[in-house]
C-alpha cells in the first residue's frame, strides 16, 4: 500500500487591512498567497461580498464610510480550476467615539524614472509602515504658488543679491498662467511676501534669520519654496526642529540653490522631508540653475492617496515600484 502524500495547505497573507488596524474610507483589500495556479480571488466584508481579483495582484478597493465598527475581512483563494479553495481573514479595530478620526487626503511630489507614464498600479505606498491606497497619479502638476525666499544679508554682495534677483525675474516667465507667485527678502530681518518681479534692487546687510524665514511661509495649497542663499544661519529665534516641523506640511516643497559650499544642514533636511532638492551654484550658473530647477518641478508628478492614519505627529511615507530619485519623505499631522 502506497504511502498518501500530506496536504500542503497555500499561505494567504493580508496586505491590507491588517490585524487590529482601523479601516475608514476608501481602502485597498489586498492579498499575497503561495497558492499555485490561482483562478480568482473573492473579498469578504462582515460576510458580504465586496469584489473580485482575477489577477495578480490580488487586490480591489472597498470603501468602509466613516463608520466607527470593526470589520471582519475576508479572503477566498480558488485554485486549480477552482476545484481547491483557502480562506483567510482579519479582524479590523474599533474606532472609539472620544477619539478623532482624520482621514486626510495627502499630495506626495515625486520624480520617479520610468519607461512610460506612471500609473497607480505601478506603485506601492506605505505611510508608517502600512500599506495606502492611492487614488490618482498626476503627471503634470496642478496650479501651485511659487515662494522665492531670497538672502539679502551682507555676505550676498559682490553681485551675489543682484545676480539672484535678476534669475527670479526671468524665472517667472516659466511659471504657468494658473501659478502664483511672491518673494520673501531676509536679513537678520524677515520682510512680508511681496508680487514680483523685483523693481528696485536692495542693498546687502545685516544677519541671516535663514530658518524663520523659510517658516515664515504660509500654509495653503500646493506651495514650491526656492531658497537661494550663500551660507548658514546666525540669527533665527526658532530652533532646527521647530521649523523643520513648520515647512513639513503636507503641501510644502523646499528647495535650495547654495552661492558656494556652505550648505545649511537645515536646508538638506527640510529638502528631504519635503520632495526637494539642494543644488550648490555660483554666481553666474545662478540663472542657469534657477531655470533647471523650474523645468524639473514642471515635469513632476503628485501621487494623491486618502490617509487612513489617526495617530498625530510624525507620519513615514515610503513609495516602491519603481526607481524613485525623489519624493516627500513624510509629513507632520497635527
Amino acid at each position: 500500500m502506497g504511502l498518501i502524500a500530506p496536504l500542503i495547505l497555500a499561505s494567504i497573507t493580508f496586505l491590507s487591512p491588517q490585524q487590529g488596524t482601523q479601516a475608514v474610507g476608501p481602502l485597498a483589500l489586498e492579498i499575497t498567497t503561495d497558492a499555485k495556479s490561482v483562478d480568482r480571488v473573492e473579498f469578504f466584508v462582515d460576510g458580504a461580498i465586496a469584489g473580485v481579483a482575477r489577477k495578480a495582484p490580488w487586490r480591489i478597493a472597498h470603501d468602509f464610510g466613516t463608520s466607527l465598527d470593526p470589520h471582519v475581512v475576508s479572503a477566498v483563494v480558488w485554485s486549480d480550476h477552482y476545484k481547491t479553495s483557502e480562506k483567510a481573514e482579519v479582524r479590523t479595530a474599533a474606532i472609539a467615539a472620544s477619539e478623532s478620526m482624520n482621514v486626510d487626503l495627502v499630495e506626495v511630489p515625486l520624480r520617479a524614472r520610468s519607461s512610460r507614464t506612471l500609473k497607480a498600479s505601478d506603485l506601492r505606498l506605505e505611510e508608517n509602515g502600512m500599506r495606502q491606497s492611492i487614488r490618482e497619479v498626476r503627471p503634470e502638476r496642478d496650479a501651485a504658488t511659487f515662494v522665492f525666499v531670497v538672502d539679502r544679508s551682507l555676505s550676498m554682495g559682490d553681485g551675489k543679491l543682484e545676480a539672484a534677483l535678476k534669475a527670479v525675474n526671468e524665472a517667472v516667465t516659466m511659471l504657468r498662467p494658473d501659478d502664483t507667485a511672491q518673494i520673501i527678502l531676509f536679513n537678520h530681518n524677515v520682510l512680508p511676501p511681496r508680487a514680483l518681479p523685483v523693481r528696485a534692487m536692495p542693498e546687502p546687510s545685516g544677519g541671516t534669520s535663514l530658518r524663520d524665514a523659510v517658516a515664515s511661509i504660509q500654509r495653503g495649497h500646493r506651495t514650491y519654496a526656492i531658497v537661494i542663499t550663500d551660507g548658514g544661519d546666525r540669527n533665527s529665534e526658532l530652533s532646527e526642529d521647530e521649523a523643520l516641523r513648520r515647512v513639513s506640511t503636507t503641501n510644502n516643497v523646499i528647495d535650495a540653490l547654495i552661492l558656494g559650499s556652505s550648505h545649511a544642514d537645515f536646508l538638506d533636511r527640510a529638502a528631504k522631508n519635503t520632495g526637494g532638492s539642494v543644488v550648490s551654484t555660483s554666481r553666474d550658473g545662478l540663472r542657469r540653475a534657477l531655470r533647471e530647477l523650474i523645468a524639473d518641478i514642471n515635469s513632476r508628478y503628485t501621487i494623491v492617496y486618502q490617509s487612513n492614519a489617526t495617530a498625530r505627529g510624525w507620519r513615514r511615507i515610503e513609495i516602491k515600484g519603481v526607481k524613485v530619485l525623489q519624493a516627500r519623505k513624510g509629513y507632520f499631522a497635527e
